[in-house]
């Protein structure tokens, strides 16, 4: 029997199970909690461990293009300001384009705890696209 997604992502390609693909949205979907963990701890290196080193991988935020490593280098210095972050997924989709690439889109809310004390609600919307090389999943693509 498939496992089921956990209850903050939901797979809306009911179709997947179908095509034998299930098993494609449940590794997404626990590596993306693994993600959504490393963010509330203001961990940038559990966050982003699945990043492609990859010159040619593409990777936004706030509508700037980065490298693997000028990303990391921005949230390292994000996250230094941060206690912790608490996020609820208001939405998500794990779409399997085939048995060794998907691409999950997801959006919702949260709150930020600086380190001096301050409270900032957020919202993000998130897509990162993965493909399976060498038997590893990585993210080729993190548009945030």
């Amino acid at each position: 029997m498939p496992v089921k997604p956990p209850p903050c992502m939901s797979d809306h390609a009911g179709k997947n199970e179908s095509l034998g693909l299930s098993s494609v949205v449940t590794e997404i979907h626990a590596i993306m909690n693994g993600i959504i963990y490393g963010a509330e701890m203001a961990d940038a290196n559990t966050t982003f461990s699945y990043l492609a080193d990859d010159p040619e991988a593409v990777f936004f935020q706030d509508k700037l293009h980065y490298s693997r490593d000028s990303l990391l280098s921005r949230f390292y210095e994000k996250y230094e300001k941060i206690q912790s972050q608490k996020f609820h997924i208001t939405g998500s989709r794990t779409i399997v384009l085939g048995p060794e690439s998907a691409v999950w889109v997801g959006y919702g809310t949260g709150q930020t705890e600086m380190k001096t004390g301050e409270s900032v609600d957020v919202s993000f919307t998130e897509t990162w696209v993965w493909q399976k090389i060498h038997g590893r999943w990585v993210a080729t693509h993190y548009h945030g």
